[in-house]
């Protein structure tokens, strides 16, 4: 078994992420074009193209993406993960504020029902300007479609916000036990697969996940009383007519029906599949898509463990 990671493989291993930041005192002309500082603030800027991100206040901490990924890579290697034929692929957005790394584990896949099989993943994701978490978390890719699934429960994940009291390493004892939390919650994936459940158990766990307010409590309220428990006729209503997501997620949920029946993988794997694959509903936002399957991934993962992890139990 190998679990060592050779980070100098190449001059930039990080791609697009590979680049670093320094802080930089902030301040602005006056009127009388005299330099003021500003003593409470400071900018974040890119050394390679002097690019400058928000300002942000003295307290934040600034974590360069490449430190947020050594950091996960000493969280393998400290680990017993295999590492043989180890995939990494790393991403951008918001002009580089936004970092995403993915390490996939080749030697951990295990079958969760017959010709259905996981990969385990490790993501890490960082902001450089705070507007998002420090974070490390285990998840899963099911290869048929290479769904991203991530943890289940709160173990298994590290966030921090990027304050005076961030310390990234922190991160690396907790995660160490990737393996067993993994195991773990393949068993609980085994039993989405054999998990009943209902046209209104399903379209109630896609509106929970990728909905907005007023569109889930609409569809809570009326799926039953009003509309009999009738899907398709539920997603005709004019109140309706721009819940988006819910139909998309709700159409990829007939076609994982067709081969997984009607159950809760099926469900999971319709909300994974539009968290994972579906571009960005605004062309101009397409170039944040990183960051937006981001977004998806916590709410999904947020609806799994708030509800459907309760329907297994």
């Amino acid at each position: 078994m190998n679990n060592i990671i050779n980070i100098n493989e190449l001059a930039n291993p990080y791609g697009e992420a590979g680049f670093e930041c320094t802080v930089q005192e902030a301040g602005y002309l006056n009127n009388f074009g005299a330099w003021v500082k500003c003593e409470d603030s400071k900018f974040i800027v890119r050394d390679d193209n002097g690019h400058p991100f928000k300002a942000v206040g003295n307290d934040y901490q600034l974590v360069n993406h490449t430190q947020a990924f050594q950091t996960a890579e000493r969280i393998i290697e400290q680990s017993n993960i295999d590492t043989t034929d180890m995939i990494k692929e790393f991403k951008t957005s918001h002009d580089g504020a936004r970092a995403f790394g993915f390490y996939r584990f080749p030697q951990h896949r295990e079958e969760v029902a017959l010709n259905d099989t996981i990969e385990l993943q490790l993501l890490v994701r960082n902001s450089i300007d705070g507007s998002m978490r420090f974070a490390i978390e285990y998840g899963a890719l099911r290869l048929a479609c290479l769904n991203g699934m991530t943890a289940l429960g709160s173990i298994g994940k590290f966030k921090r916000k990027h304050t005076k009291y961030l310390n990234i390493h922190d991160a690396v004892e907790p995660l160490t036990n990737v393996i067993e939390l993994y195991e773990n919650s393949i068993e609980t994936w085994k039993k989405f697969t054999t998990t009943k459940v209902t046209d209104t158990e399903a379209i109630l766990a896609i509106a929970d996940a990728v909905g907005t307010r007023e569109i889930n409590k609409f569809i809570k309220d009326n799926i039953s009383n009003k509309f009999n428990d009738d899907v398709e006729y539920l997603l005709w209503d004019k109140q309706l007519s721009r819940a988006y997501q819910v139909k998309d997620v709700w159409t990829e949920y007939k076609k994982y029906r067709t081969d997984l029946g009607s159950t809760l993988w099926a469900v999971y794997n319709a909300m994974t599949h539009w968290g994972t694959h579906t571009g960005a509903y605004k062309e101009s936002s397409q170039k944040n898509i990183a960051s937006i399957q981001n977004d998806r991934r916590t709410a999904i993962a947020k609806t799994t463990d708030n509800l459907l992890l309760s329907m297994v139990a």
